[in-house]
């Protein structure tokens, strides 16, 4: 079987059995079976070692020389799947709807295809390849995966890093790459709105606080396109609003959820000193508002060194790839804790299947053509080649 035929079957098995964040032990395991009888290669997993209870690192190469780093993301997402087709989750209410499954299998690959340059003697220095959980979600400290990972001593020594990412938007042979901020700093804040609830029929007798919070929520829309300039990409979002029991019942109190995106450190403070604000200004209408602000995953930032380089094996493996080169929009990416730590960059690679074009990133329906495997492999292995060879050359 070549290896494009064994990633997807990786791919697929993958998808069969996906797993939440920081619950990956059978795609822990299956990883490693995956890699465990190659020559060059080291795994490493347990929590002492990488950080986490699930994921794993494997280094190749012979331990001299500069350290490379490769990163993809493992867990899945709680979706019901509503895709048909042959590979279809077996997991009841858990879904690959993110492509990790498309990226694991391409990051085995690449270790494959790599293992067999060292035994060959055509490469030396040092790999690392690291399968990291839980992306999509946190623990009960507020965490996610890399942030655990990144303390680890095998990621510690790193000179750079790269990751990619499948667009089931973006058609094969194009992909999204470019410099500086790509993805935003992705925070989450609550509200609770304390007042004085009662009976229906008597409103005057109470200080409704549903009513309060219709005073707030058009500050709330309105304050990223007044407080903010055009040209400072910012986002605030309510995403869940809970309050009363019942029909003829005015609540004591509502509560508020949303997310604030933003692109630069100072527009993040602003948003949080802007909310602080708009809670504060209930206080005139007798209301009691308390404000919980949650900082998550920061900007993630393409250093130029890395782009170029990520740019210049592009154009080796396929020179008639269209490269956008634009932000990648107001989400959110943990890998950004690495490019905090090391030189790195993150791209996106069209994987857009024709025959369902309805897709996108998070839905039921997710899909990509699975030919993009083979190019998001092959532009792992040739920054690998080219960064190695290149630090040969130059001493």
């Amino acid at each position: 079987m070549d290896l494009f035929n064994e990633m997807v079957t990786w791919r697929r098995h993958l998808h069969q059995y996906p797993e939440l964040s920081y619950e990956e032990y059978g795609t822990t395991d299956y990883i490693i079976q995956q890699l465990n009888s190659l020559p060059h290669v080291k795994i490493f997993h347990g929590k002492e070692l990488v950080g986490t209870s699930t994921g794993l690192i494997a280094v190749i190469g012979d331990g001299t020389k500069r350290g490379i780093g490769l990163r993809a993301d493992i867990d899945a997402l709680p979706i019901v799947e509503d895709h048909i087709c042959e590979y279809r989750s077996k997991h009841n209410g858990i879904m690959h709807a993110c492509g990790h499954d498309g990226h694991t299998a391409m990051l085995i690959g690449a270790i494959h295809k790599l293992s067999a340059l060292f035994q060959n003697g055509q490469l030396t220095g040092n790999v690392t390849c690291i399968f990291q959980p839980a992306e999509e979600a946190t623990d009960d400290n507020g965490r996610t995966g890399a942030e655990y990972m990144i303390e680890s001593s095998l990621i510690k020594q790193l000179d750079m890093i790269m990751a990619l990412h499948l667009d089931p938007t973006l058609p094969l042979g194009q992909v999204k790459l470019t410099t500086g901020p790509v993805m935003a700093n992705v925070d989450t804040f609550s509200m609770m709105i304390h007042a004085k609830g009662g009976h229906g029929g008597y409103p005057e007798q109470t200080n409704d606080p549903i009513w309060l919070l219709s005073l707030l929520l058009p500050a709330l829309y309105s304050m990223p396109g007044r407080r903010f300039s055009p040209m400072e990409p910012t986002i605030c979002s309510i995403g869940q609003i809970t309050t009363g029991t019942s029909a003829n019942v005015i609540p004591s109190q509502v509560k508020l959820e949303g997310t604030c995106r933003t692109y630069s450190e100072e527009a993040r403070e602003f948003m949080e000193q802007q909310l602080q604000q708009i809670c504060d200004s209930l206080s005139s209408y007798g209301g009691v508002t308390q404000l919980r602000y949650m900082k998550g995953e920061p900007q993630l930032n393409n250093d130029k060194d890395v782009v170029r380089e990520i740019k210049k094996s592009i154009q080796q493996i396929n020179p008639h790839v269209e490269i956008h080169q634009i932000p990648y929009g107001m989400g959110g990416e943990d890998f950004s804790h690495f490019t905090k730590r090391m030189k790195g960059a993150f791209l996106f690679i069209g994987a857009k299947k024709e025959e369902h074009i309805d897709t996108t990133l998070h839905h039921p329906s997710f899909d990509f053509d699975e030919k993009a495997l083979l190019f998001g492999m092959n532009t792992l292995v040739q920054f690998v080649i080219n960064q190695l060879r290149s630090d040969t050359n130059g001493t």
